[in-house]
């Protein structure tokens, strides 16, 4: 028979009260449960913990110096008690989070933030990466949670929708057309223009847009990302429409010089959405987050 858990807890509550009424009380066990216990790890150690003299008992000099590895040990099994029930009211741990560029820096620090007053101790990390990408880190498992700009339809991914919005037209601040409040497709037949890369769900949708409006364009340079594609426009290389909603646009994000941006009747529509693995159970720190973003 082996020493127990129970016994070093009986033990330790019997010097902490001084009397085995005391410590049956403070366990939530009778007075002879508690003697049974103590009796019973006497045994298996070979030595007295105490002495009693009628109903009272007194440690031995063993007791004594036991008792100091007893503490060191109870403190870190309440450490990992206490840190147990951080984890389950989501007080603690980590959240990993995947987003599209364009959100890292506006919705998803808005919502860090009042994720952080509400639970301080938790780490966040934030990756960012293209709309494609962030669906496939949150189905491989990668990430607790990703923010994508596209509408997902895929069954092995669950998504809230943060936000939703017409696509914006972006342009050189010299262009012809920077001065007009408002665009059509039709205004950029022939244009100069920066596509997103031929494998993003994005770029099918504006493809498709510009397709059923009968506007060609001249397709010379991609990017796989919003940054990018704002970038070689900022340096010249044409006008696009890129998946920022004027929502996204009116936050933190902020533009790279030289280029305005402008509404663009008959863009495709660009939704933000909170995505997660639908077939794992979403961690209490994920819930949360969720919850939180729900509000916002």
């Amino acid at each position: 028979m082996s020493v127990t858990f129970r016994q070093f807890e009986a033990f330790r509550a019997v010097m902490l009260t001084g009397t085995t009424t005391e410590a049956a009380r403070m366990l939530g066990v009778s007075q002879p449960g508690i003697s049974r216990l103590i009796a019973d790890l006497e045994r298996q150690i070979g030595y007295n913990l105490f002495e009693r003299v009628g109903r009272r008992v007194s440690p031995t000099p063993e007791a004594g110096l036991l008792i100091e590895e007893v503490r060191r040990a109870f403190t870190g099994l309440d450490q990992i008690l206490e840190a147990a029930r951080d984890i389950g009211e989501a007080r603690y741990g980590r959240l990993r989070l995947v987003s599209v560029p364009s959100a890292a820096s506006t919705v998803v620090v808005d919502l860090i933030e009042k994720f952080s007053e509400r639970f301080p101790g938790t780490s966040v990390t934030v990756d960012v990466r293209s709309s494609d990408s962030a669906l496939e880190w949150v189905v491989s498992q990668q990430c607790d949670l990703g923010i994508a700009s596209s509408h997902v339809e895929n069954p092995a991914i669950g998504s809230e929708t943060l936000q939703s919005g017409t696509a914006m037209c972006i342009l050189p601040a010299g262009h012809r057309l920077a001065g007009e409040e408002r665009l059509s497709l039709t205004m950029l037949e022939g244009e100069r223009f920066v596509s997103y890369c031929r494998d993003s769900a994005f770029r099918h949708d504006v493809d498709t847009a510009f397709n059923k409006a009968g506007v060609t364009r001249q397709l010379l340079h991609e990017g796989r990302t919003t940054d990018v594609v704002c970038s070689l426009v900022s340096a010249g290389f044409g006008l696009s429409v890129i998946g920022i909603s004027e929502a996204t646009a009116r936050a933190r994000w902020t533009l790279p010089p030289n280029v305005v941006l402008r509404p663009i009747d008959g863009a495709p529509t660009v939704t933000l959405s909170l995505i997660w693995a639908t077939h794992r159970p979403v961690s209490a720190v994920a819930r949360e987050f969720l919850e939180i973003a729900r509000e916002t």
